[in-house]
């Protein structure tokens, strides 16, 4: 049997569905009634716009109890990525960010503007991150991803010379849920100590983890000074434990950078090589370097490719307004070459410049062109585009007018938090999102539903 489902679904077929439902002569527990229901949802997952579903579920509570399980938000998620809500500016050196939403008419534009209206009227919920434990701005953020974010507190040093591994949060900013994350062991930390040396910084990442999204990961690198083994440690929220991987010192491991994360492997770029990736596995924990083409560009990014098992290289050169995307495997053999997928077009009369590559996007910035100079300075308007590296549609995001060119910028979509040891709060911001996202009123609409919408 087939079923198709074309439009949208009124408050009338909602309540049509949900009398009929309701009138059934059997009891649940009967077959009939089993091969109803199962109808019902294969009609419910095959309408095309969330807002519909958002729509039945505050219909009626025979459709809500379906639309809210786990197994239909599961198989909804699967068809319907998380939205993409717009930008994080830091500032302060990652202790405050600005939330820059998605403008009209980009299709999230209207649930953004919600979130937006969230951050800026709920002084508790504000971007300073006030609702995490300690004293506002003790948190530096440090990584964004699929809606979570990893702070930290800025680490110390003892009276001893040792230094102290800082305080780790994994938080949804807008739903202000965060887990705070364990201590790594001594025995692990033992090591990392024993050197005697400082540390300049730590690198911090935070992916999802599992099928269903519930679960994350934290990664976690002292920058030690040069001629020191490279530590990685990994936090895993299912298993609640700490691991570390080393990799003994080498040339090529003497300055690593950019951090970054694809398809469960954490990555770092050489500054003594211009053509390796360093590669943590973050499942198995081995270290390993991947080789790729050099490319005299201007601007350039590595990072997931939307085929699962490669790394995707996107390039700008200084005169085309277009963008080239070349991938490569991640466990190919040494004498494989990466391959040439595609060129993009880019919009004319922009200067452009590539910000970032994560989550399925490339980031791009572009500035006007028209006053007589071709580059980025301070006070420009700055017009932000991505990329969907799966369908090469190229759409505006928002514009900005940053204090620097070399703002830090994440994009911000919504994930679940499953380790919740923090306050809830935030129902009625969630509420005020879903009927946006749903471009009307809806009456009875509570959390729940805007599970639809966030996972």
């Amino acid at each position: 049997m087939t079923i198709t489902c074309q439009g949208g679904l009124s408050n009338f077929g909602c309540q049509a569905v949900s009398d009929a439902l309701r009138r059934m002569p059997w009891k649940r527990k009967t077959s009939c009634y089993t091969a109803v229901v199962e109808l019902v949802v294969e009609i419910l997952i095959r309408l095309d716009d969330l807002a519909d579903l958002a729509r039945a579920a505050s219909a009626c509570r025979a459709l809500r109890r379906l639309i809210t399980s786990r197994a239909f938000l599961r198989r909804v998620h699967a068809l319907h990525p998380r939205p993409l809500l717009g930008l994080l500016h830091l500032e302060h050196h990652g202790s405050r960010c600005r939330f820059l939403p998605a403008e009209p008419p980009h299709p999230s534009a209207a649930t953004a503007a919600a979130v937006a209206r969230a951050f800026d009227s709920d002084s508790d919920s504000d971007s300073s991150f006030s609702f995490l434990p300690g004293r506002s701005g003790d948190w530096r953020l440090r990584d964004v991803r699929h809606g979570l974010a990893v702070l930290s507190t800025r680490h110390a040093v003892t009276d001893d010379g040792c230094f102290s591994f800082p305080d780790v949060v994994v938080c949804n900013p807008l739903r202000r849920r965060y887990a705070r994350i364990p201590p790594i062991s001594d025995d692990l930390a033992a090591p990392i100590r024993s050197l005697g040396v400082g540390v300049e910084d730590f690198d911090y990442l935070v992916a999802p983890a599992g099928r269903e999204g519930l679960s994350f990961r934290v990664i976690c690198r002292p920058q030690l000074p040069m001629g020191c083994d490279v530590t990685v440690f990994v936090f895993s929220s299912s298993a609640v434990i700490w691991r570390a991987a080393t990799l003994h010192a080498c040339a090529a491991t003497a300055q690593l950078v950019s951090p970054q994360y694809a398809h469960g492997y954490a990555y770092w770029r050489l500054i003594r090589s211009a053509t390796r990736l360093l590669l943590l596995d973050t499942r198995d924990m081995d270290f390993f370097f991947v080789d790729f083409e050099q490319r005299s560009v201007p601007w350039q990014a590595i990072g997931e490719a939307g085929e699962v098992g490669r790394l995707a290289m996107f390039n700008i050169a200084h005169a085309n307004h277009t963008v080239e995307l070349l991938s490569g495997a991640i466990r190919g053999s040494a004498d494989e070459h990466w391959r040439h997928d595609k060129t993009i077009p880019l919009l004319p009369g922009y200067k452009w410049r590539i910000l970032k590559l994560a989550e399925g996007y490339l980031l791009l910035q572009g500035r006007i062109l028209g006053d007589g100079t071709s580059q980025f300075t301070p006070g420009d308007q700055l017009q932000y585009f991505t990329l969907d590296i799966n369908t090469f549609k190229l759409e505006r995001l928002c514009a900005s007018t940053p204090q620097g060119i070399n703002a830090s910028l994440h994009r911000y979509r919504f994930q679940r938090l499953a380790m919740r040891d923090g306050s809830l709060g935030m129902k009625e911001v969630a509420v005020s999102a879903a009927i946006a996202a749903a471009g009307g009123s809806m009456g009875g609409v509570e959390e729940e539903i805007w599970e639809l919408f966030v996972g």
